[in-house]
């Protein structure tokens, strides 16, 4: 072979083998050609394509080509059987679309949106000589993105003990709120009070009152976070509110956690861990909710006149089918809403989802309780506060979100009621099954 033909065709199976790894790497991938690597697989056939064309020119000259191959049409010759593989989508007759509905659903939305499919760009008319989207450095850039300035965002849970809990104005970091002690009712209601039927002349025995007292202390509950002036100026929506809407929930979300699992050790006393609670045994199974335990839960609480429910979602499909037995037959326990804002019941009170509220199984998975017996004491209200020289040097801005609170049930101990060794408190839970 003559070496100029040699070294042409050295080049060109150098080009074919670039292309064919193109393809087989985005075979390898699942995937199809972007269009980065859709211009590079052009430009190497273009190039195969030139490289035959001088090797025909002197191959009339020279000693006559070995083998033939079809490359987009054309019959290129080739000292070697290297070929250059179709992408994925041009070996599928269904171009890569699972259904012709696809297909025209893709169409449809190149048309609208402006933006060619990776699917469809083997069938377009790229290579031609108008301009067009479907190609970014003849027109495509042109066509800008379009953009809402709307975040999409998943709020936090609503609180459903807001609005229920005794609100504590605190004029101090620390309150001590005085307390009647009478949780023992076999022989006073009163904290220790005793009054007595007498005849005329008959003395009684005198009585006193016993007291305690319980203490909130306001603790800082903070966030913190920086953003740069570049993207606090040139942002399309304001970045500043988007930090203090998303503060808000983290708040919100926060406080709602302690009400119910705080330790009361630098943060609000949750309501499970409130020496108050009362924590039934579970009759059914592991991970298990039965009738009894409503029916024990509901005989144990103080004021369910004024109590929730709270449970976990993963509760909700025991409960929606949980039925007081009456004979052979039943009565349904669980109530679903009528109205888009009122909540559905579990034996006439309210009951609520709780992504707080532990696991199916687990004390604390369904809680019944009389938050009016809970006091929620607010020293600092939610403060937010911005600085330019925190990070002066960086261009950025500080900004500081500041609460100061404490809550806990104000309830010591559970109530021993005058002629049952039963205890009530207005916080009940189940116990963990096993």
């Amino acid at each position: 072979m003559n070496p100029r033909i040699k070294a042409l065709r050295q080049r060109q199976d150098a080009a074919k083998a670039q292309a064919n790894d193109l393809i087989e790497q985005a075979e390898a991938e699942d995937r199809i050609l972007d269009e980065t690597e859709q211009a590079q697989l052009d430009d190497l056939k273009a190039e195969i394509k030139t490289l035959d064309k001088r090797c025909d020119a002197i191959s009339d000259l020279y000693a006559p080509p070995t083998k033939t191959e079809p490359v987009d049409g054309l019959t290129l010759t080739s000292s070697t059987p290297v070929t250059v593989k179709e992408p994925n989508s041009l070996k599928d007759p269904k171009k890569g679309f699972a259904s012709s509905q696809e297909f025209f659903r893709t169409v449809m939305s190149s048309t609208t949106t402006g933006r060619i499919d990776q699917r469809l760009k083997p069938l377009a008319t790229a290579g031609s000589d108008e301009a067009g989207t479907y190609s970014d450095p003849y027109g495509g850039f042109l066509v800008p993105a379009g953009f809402m300035p709307n975040l999409l965002s998943l709020s936090a849970e609503g609180d459903p003990t807001a609005g229920r809990t005794m609100a504590v104005p605190m004029t101090s970091p620390s309150v001590d709120i005085p307390a009647r002690t009478d949780k023992t009712h076999t022989s006073s209601v009163s904290g220790g009070l005793i009054v007595y039927r007498r005849s005329e002349t008959q003395s009684v025995t005198a009585t006193r009152m016993e007291m305690e007292t319980v203490g909130l202390k306001a603790t800082p509950l903070m966030g913190l976070s920086y953003a740069t002036e570049e993207l606090i100026n040139d942002s399309a929506i304001s970045f500043v509110a988007l930090l203090e809407a998303g503060f808000r929930d983290e708040f919100a979300k926060k406080i709602l956690n302690e009400k119910i699992r705080g330790t009361g050790v630098g943060q609000m006393e949750g309501v499970l861990s409130t020496p108050a609670l009362i924590s039934v045994t579970g009759a059914g199974g592991a991970a298990e909710i039965i009738f009894e335990d409503i029916v024990q839960m509901r005989s144990q609480c103080y004021g369910y006149q004024n109590a929730i429910w709270l449970y976990n979602h993963d509760c909700l499909p025991q409960l929606a089918q949980m039925v007081m037995p009456i004979g052979t037959a039943g009565v349904a326990m669980w109530q679903n809403s009528a109205r888009e804002s009122e909540p559905d019941m579990l034996w006439g009170r309210p009951a609520f989802p709780c992504e707080h509220c532990a696991s199916v199984g687990t004390v604390g998975d369904i809680i019944l309780g009389d938050w009016s017996q809970y006091l929620e004491g607010t020293y600092q209200q939610l403060e937010s506060a911005e600085s330019l020289h925190v990070r002066f040097v960086n261009n950025e801005r500080t900004f500081r979100f500041l609460l100061r609170n404490d809550g806990k049930c104000w309830w010591r101990s559970a109530l021993t009621p005058a002629q049952s060794s039963t205890t009530l408190s207005p916080f009940v839970a189940i116990g963990t099954r096993t």
